[in-house]
C-alpha cells in the first residue's frame, strides 16, 4: 500500500504523538509499504524521532528562504493573529490558518494517488478530510488524546468557530477514526459508531531479566512535558510536607516545557533544591524507570499516557488521580499502583497517598510485579498488526497492481 502519515508540525518536536507516528511509520516501511511522512510548516528542521530506511519526510510548506520574505511572512501571520474571530472575518482568518495546507494536500493527492492518507491530530484531520473528499483516496484519522479535549476544550487546538465546527463536521467523511481506548468511543454519536476503532499506543515490553536484576532507590519521578496540564506543581507542594518524614528520599523530574521557570522557582521558594531536580529530556528514560521506586503522574487529562505504559512496563508503580482519563484506565487501584481521590485539596491528597505508599516496601513489591503484565496487551507487534490490519481492510485488493504502477513511475 502506498501509505502517507500527516501531521501539521514534526521539525524537532519530541511529543508523544510525533513518537507514535515516526514508529509506527517505520513499521509499515519495514512490512513493505510504500510510506510517506507529511508535514505543514514554515521550519527547515528534521523531525526528533529517527525515520527508518525508506521512509520519506516532505515539507508541504513552501518556505520562505530569502529575508525579504521571510520579513513578509512574519508580517502576515502578526496581521492573520491579530484578526477577530467574528463574522465573516473569521472566514477568512480561517483560510489563512489552514488554506495553504489544503491546497498542498490536494496537489499531493492529485500528483502521487496514495492509497490512503493517516492524520494524526484534529490540526491534520480536518485539513486531510477536506483535501481527500470525492478523490477516492481513504482516510483514517488517528486521535491522541481524550476525545472532549480535542472537540470541547477551546484552549487546544485552533480557537476559530469554523475551525470548531470543522473538526466535527468532517468525521462524517472520514473512513475510520481511531481512538485511543474503548472507551472513548462511547464519545461520539452513535451514527459514527461503525467508524470507530480503538488503536493503543505501543509499548515495549521489559526482558524479565532485567526486570529481576534492578535495585530500586528511593526515587520518585514525574515524566513528561512541564505544562499545566501536567499539574508536576502538586508533587512538589505535596513534598514540603514529606521531606522531614522521608529525608533519604529524592524526587527527579524529566521533561521540558513552558513551565519549567515556574516549577523551578516552586522548587526554590519551598527550599526542596536538594531534593527535587528538574532533569530535562534524556533518551535513557528505560534505565531511570528501572531504578525508581514510584512514578508520580498528577495530570489533568491523558489521552493514553506513554510515560505512565512505559513505567509499568518497567515495573514501576504509578500514582495518579483517579478523575484523570487514560490514567485511570491504565492504573489499576491497589493493584499496579493507587489512583488518588482528588478530595477538596489535591495537594492534600497527594500527600496522604504518598505518606501511605512509600514506607509500604512490600506493597511497592507487589505493585511492580503486577505492572508488566498490566501493559502487555499493547505490545507493539500486536498493535502493528491491528495497524496493518485496518488500513488494509480500507484498500481493495485490485488496488496492489495500480500501486505497483505508480511506484515505478509508470
Amino acid at each position: 500500500m502506498k501509505i502517507a502519515f500527516v501531521i501539521q508540525k514534526i521539525a524537532a518536536r519530541s511529543g508523544g504523538a510525533e513518537r507514535v507516528l515516526i514508529e509506527t511509520a517505520n513499521e509499515l516501511s519495514r512490512r513493505g509499504h510504500d510510506v510517506r511522512i507529511l508535514s505543514h510548516e514554515n521550519r527547515g528542521v528534521d523531525p526528533f524521532y529517527k525515520l527508518g530506511e525508506g521512509v520519506r519526510h516532505t515539507n508541504l510548506f513552501d518556505r520562505p528562504i530569502e529575508r525579504k520574505a521571510k520579513d513578509r511572512w512574519k508580517r502576515r501571520e502578526t496581521f492573520r493573529e491579530n484578526l477577530p474571530v467574528f463574522f465573516p472575518i473569521r472566514h477568512v482568518k480561517w483560510h489563512m490558518t489552514h488554506g495553504g495546507f489544503i491546497r498542498e494536500l490536494k496537489r499531493f493527492i492529485k500528483n502521487e494517488r496514495p492509497d490512503v492518507l493517516i492524520p494524526f491530530l484534529p490540526a491534520a484531520i480536518t485539513p486531510c478530510a477536506l483535501a481527500a473528499k470525492g478523490t477516492g483516496v481513504k482516510v483514517v484519522a488517528s486521535t491522541h488524546n481524550e476525545p472532549s479535549q480535542d472537540y470541547d476544550n477551546p484552549k487546544r487546538w485552533d480557537a476559530n468557530p469554523i475551525d470548531i465546527k470543522l473538526r466535527r463536521k468532517v468525521l462524517e467523511y472520514l473512513d475510520k477514526i481511531l481512538v485511543l481506548l474503548p472507551s472513548y468511543r462511547n464519545y461520539y454519536p452513535e451514527n459514527l459508531h461503525s467508524k470507530i476503532d480503538d488503536m493503543p499506543n505501543p509499548v515495549a515490553p521489559v526482558e524479565p531479566s532485567r526486570l529481576d536484576s534492578v535495585t530500586r532507590e528511593k526515587l520518585i519521578l514525574g515524566v513528561g512535558r512541564l505544562a499545566g496540564v501536567k499539574r508536576f506543581h502538586v508533587l512538589i507542594e505535596a513534598w514540603p510536607h514529606l521531606e522531614q518524614t522521608f529525608p533519604d528520599w529524592r524526587v527527579e523530574i524529566y521533561g521540558d516545557g513552558p513551565e519549567k521557570a515556574n516549577l523551578q522557582s516552586l522548587i526554590n521558594r519551598h527550599g526542596l533544591k536538594d531534593k527535587i531536580f528538574l532533569k530535562g529530556v534524556t533518551s535513557l528514560i528505560g534505565d531511570i524507570y528501572l531504578k525508581a521506586s514510584v512514578l508520580c503522574h498528577p495530570a489533568e487529562y491523558e489521552g493514553f499516557p506513554l510515560a505512565v505504559c512505559e513505567a509499568l512496563a518497567h515495573g514501576l508503580p504509578v500514582i495518579g488521580f483517579s478523575d484523570c482519563s487514560g490514567v485511570n484506565s491504565l492504573v489499576h487501584h491497589n493493584t499496579n499502583g493507587i489512583l488518588i481521590e482528588a478530595g477538596t485539596n489535591r495537594v492534600n491528597s497527594m500527600q496522604s497517598a504518598l505518606a501511605e505508599l512509600l514506607p509500604d516496601r512490600e506493597r511497592l513489591s507487589r505493585f511492580s510485579a503486577a505492572s508488566p503484565g498490566s501493559v502487555a496487551q499493547y505490545r507493539p507487534d500486536l498493535i502493528y498488526d491491528k495497524w496493518e490490519r485496518v488500513v488494509s481492510e480500507l484498500v481493495p485488493e485490485e488496488n496492489d497492481e495500480a500501486w505497483s504502477e505508480r511506484t515505478v513511475g509508470v
